[in-house]
């Protein structure tokens, strides 16, 4: 195991020694050396960087990975390359294809490269069995060589690679680079970081390639636009989901060192040679102290130089965040990769692959190797077993009970190859926004499945929407545009990049220190609570008029979700009244329909119970679980790759294999990447030996330091009284334009298609003279009809019936209230008795439309409950 800073020459520490002795050994057409990378944009560039060893060897050396061309691959399959190239997930192709198989058998050296990508992820476990497939695959013992930038856990890293019962030695570097990192704090919106980004850059590195890095797609397109409004510096954009050759066009103008700024995610944090670049500059806070020296350790890429960063942010959070993150760098101190312990879906997909590689499988055989792989060390009979009889159940193999052996079976097949990828295939939800009722963009799936509550807030198109409502059946997300004051970071899904308890721990150190911003320290002095929220005191503030708590508590994401969840599911058990919460690294927020009392907070605190058990039965029903169960049930071949996600189906799965080992996985995953029971039940022992105190503070209005979890996430939301002016003119103007088909409820011979805003009077009927006149859809073209039917004294169906009698309300309510009640009726789902009761309870003009929108979001909340 190599672990050094990036852009050290592991690589070359690695390969060069290899490649030497498969020269001397004896060829013999058949692969001796597998190199891993994780991501196939590095294939390319380390392909460019270790070709020329591999010639001056006199070897071949040949890449395969998914965009690799039928051509190629058979000719890699009829003369096998010496060295070869791939990745995970093709990897897993490679051992379920008989000649493949074959010219694997005399594999020695394998090399896996970025081991810190894929510790903490469902990728790493995925490999941490297919190396053991190999293993037996081959007649000779592999040498293992894994190559990674610098991890907290170093040693499980290493056992990692080699499995639960291999020696490994650990080659590290301990010299830790230097750091020259400048975090500035700018007072203002995305804008002004933007400019003061220009002028940082124009005036310090005008002739130099600079790299931005942000945590989100998202951030690094709305930069990257306002970049190019405002500068006429060359800018460049590199991510994820850019096309393979915008992304490798952006990359050779880095290596040509073309002045400029090249807007980046983690895309550009892995180990890409993209020649010198002399400043590297992050867009709020890093998270992470691995985040932080990858990014800006790619500044300066000589031995010996330190690396050159900025990081510059508009936000408070972010400003000590990234100070304290500075901290631990100097220190040395790293965050643990999590490595995940017995993924079930995994391991389901591996004992497919098995089938494939060996045929009939004992389940002897099966276990040995799955406890060799460290990711799996802690397997069971019996769950191996359960998650063969959910792949039995679903007719993907056949399980002999008797003889203890499975085998493949007609699905075998196709659910191996279209469960290749651990990461879930990814939906979009339409963002339609209800006062224009415009569709204003879309939301991934993941993102709607962990932020899709009522009352979230989060940033699309630069602006800030509140989610009435999720509709999972038509894919859409119902919102309302916000504009309260204070927010300036956006919500997006990359800041879920969870902060560590040690670094939400120096945070409150550094809260204490005056070394940041007059502004920050502005935010932290003017508290008005009496004391500081650090690593030692939990600061509670109490708005009773809100019936809302913010609970400021330095102990990180994972920490502070898990006691989130534990007040929630206690406090509303105890009280009665439903309590929601809301988490981030540094605050939990409570709030109610009934009140929240401090001794009912204490109480929760000092009592006793089983942590795992109240999570796990708070999360039932959850969108969350849901998402999670619904991933999980793909992976096991329950449900189709091509599903569209519905949340009643997914519950419904949850509660059909609730016993199973997929609700089992769906749980692990969640507690895996989400909560920290170790660790919170010792935070609370802390709170209950006074060694952690609490201050509890009434308070009229929120702090500035509670304000980010409040602009975020509160479920307070606009009420008619206070309603933003700008809403309600998008409201009117929305309802001026609506189209009504007007028609006489007397003969129904006269009909016309209006706007709202075209109607001064309602019109007379000019057959009839009757002033009975309704408003429907200006697309119905049946309730003339109906009226005709209805006069003649003809029969009529029970539908029809129903819209003749509320045409009839209609044009009552037309009649006696005129224009403005053809106003209220544009409103979105507001029938003739809502309309009725607004206008009966009509003050003015403006309270109006406030009772329309209001009628609007509460039909749009609450339409999935109607028959």
């Amino acid at each position: 195991m190599v672990v050094a800073p990036t852009g050290s020459g592991k690589t070359e520490t690695a390969v060069i020694p290899i490649f030497s002795r498969v020269a001397h050994s004896k060829k013999q057409d058949k692969i001796k050396v597998l190199y891993i990378t994780p991501l196939r944009a590095l294939n390319r560039d380390v392909f460019k960087r270790i070709i020329k060893y591999a010639e001056g060897e006199g070897l071949r050396i040949e890449v395969r990975h998914g965009d690799t061309s039928q051509s190629m691959r058979r000719k890699i399959n009829l003369a096998p390359p010496d060295i070869l190239i791939t990745t995970p997930e093709t990897l897993i192709i490679l051992l379920s294809q008989p000649v493949m198989l074959k010219a694997l058998d005399e594999v020695e050296w394998m090399v896996i490269d970025e081991v810190h990508e894929l510790l903490g992820n469902e990728r790493g476990a995925q490999l941490s069995l297919s190396l053991e497939r190999l293993q037996a695959n081959t007649k000779y013992p592999i040498t293992r060589v894994g190559l990674s930038a610098t991890v907290g856990n170093t040693a499980e890293a290493a056992k990692f690679i080699v499995g639960t019962k291999r020696k490994c030695k650990i080659i590290e570097d301990h010299s830790i680079r230097k750091y020259d990192v400048e975090v500035k704090y700018i007072e203002g919106t995305i804008t002004d970081v933007v400019d003061h980004v220009i002028e940082y850059v124009t005036k310090n590195y005008p002739s130099s390639p600079v790299l931005l890095f942000t945590n989100t797609r998202g951030e690094s397109e709305y930069i990257a636009s306002v970049l190019k409004e405002r500068s006429s510096i060359a800018i460049e954009l590199h991510h994820g989901s850019l096309s393979q050759q915008v992304r490798e066009e952006t990359e050779d103008t880095l290596r040509a060192g073309t002045a400029g700024i090249v807007v980046c995610t983690s895309s550009l944090e892995l180990g890409l040679d993209i020649g010198s670049v002399e400043l590297v500059i992050h867009y709020g806070s890093p998270r992470q102290v691995s985040k932080l020296m990858q990014r800006i350790g790619r500044s300066r890429h000589t031995r010996g130089s330190s690396a050159k960063g900025l990081i510059v942010t508009n936000n408070p959070d972010d400003e000590i965040e990234a100070l304290a993150i500075l901290e631990r760098v100097k220190e040395k101190s790293i965050e643990d990769q999590i490595v995940h312990d017995g993924a079930l879906d995994v391991l389901a997909h591996h004992l497919v692959g098995m089938t494939m590689q060996f045929g009939t499988v004992s389940l002897d055989m099966a276990l040995g190797m799955i406890q060799q792989a460290y990711s799996f060390r802690n397997v069971t009979a019996e769950e191996l077993i359960e998650v063969l009889e959910v792949l039995h159940n679903g007719g993907i193999v056949f399980f002999d009970k008797e003889e203890m052996t499975f085998t493949k079976r007609g699905r075998s097949f196709r659910y191996h190859f279209e469960n290749l990828s651990t990461i879930p295939d990814i939906l979009k939800f339409k963002v339609f926004d209800t006062a224009s009722k415009k569709i204003i963009g879309s939301l991934d799936q993941r993102f709607v499945g962990d932020n899709g509550e009522q009352g979230s807030v989060f940033v699309l198109r630069g602006m800030q929407w509140r989610i009435l409502n999720v509709d999972d059946s038509s894919l859409k997300v119902n919102v309302e545009p916000i504009s309260s004051a204070g927010i300036n970071v956006p919500y997006w899904e990359g800041e879920n990049i969870p902060v560590d308890y040690t670094t939400a721990r120096k945070v409150g150190m550094v809260r204490t220190k005056t070394i940041v911003t007059p502004f920050t320290n502005k935010v932290i002095d003017n508290l008005k609570l009496g004391v500081i929220p650090d690593e030692k005191n939990i600061v509670v503030e109490s708005q009773r008029v809100r019936n809302t708590i913010v609970m400021h508590s330095c102990f990180g994401t994972r920490i502070n979700s898990t006691l989130a969840m534990l007040l929630s599911a206690m406090i509303s058990a105890k009280s009665g009244h439903l309590v929601d919460s809301r988490s981030d690294a540094y605050r939990i927020m409570l709030s109610s329909n009934g009140r929240i009392l401090e001794q009912s907070v204490r109480d929760v605190i000092a009592d006793e119970y089983d942590l795992q058990d109240i999570v796990q039965a708070s999360l039932a029903g959850t969108h969350n679980v849901n998402w999670r169960t619904w991933c999980v049930a793909k992976k096991f071949g329950i449900v189709g790759r091509e599903a569209v996600y519905d949340r009643k189906s997914a519950r419904f799965l949850y509660e059909r294999y609730s016993k199973t080992a997929l609700a089992k996985e769906a749980l692990r995953e969640l507690f895996h990447d989400k909560y920290d029971l170790q660790n919170t039940s010792q935070l609370l022992e802390k709170i209950k030996s006074n060694e952690i105190k609490i201050t509890w503070v009434e308070v009229d209005g929120f702090s500035k330091l509670a304000e980010p979890i409040l602009d975020h996430t509160t479920k307070y939301y606009a009420s008619p009284a206070n309603m933003d002016k700008g809403i309600l003119d998008l409201v009117k103007s929305r309802l001026m334009k609506t189209r009504h088909r007007l028609v006489c409820v007397r003969c129904g011979k006269w009909e016309k298609v209006v706007e709202t805003g075209q109607v001064n009077e309602i019109p007379s009927c000019p057959y009839c003279k009757s002033r009975q006149i309704s408003a429907t859809f200006y697309s119905d073209y049946d309730l003339p009809k109906i009226v005709q039917k209805k006069i003649a004294g003809k029969k009529i169906t029970v539908e029809e019936n129903h819209k003749f009698a509320r045409a009839w309300k209609v044009s009552s309510l037309l009649a006696n209230f005129g224009k403005i009640a053809l106003v209220v009726i544009s409103g979105y789902g507001v029938g003739a008795d809502t309309a009725a009761r607004i206008l009966r309870n009509m003050i003015g003009e403006e309270e109006i439309y406030k009772q329309i929108y209001e009628a609007e979001r509460q039909y749009v909340t609450t339409r999935g409950f109607w028959d």
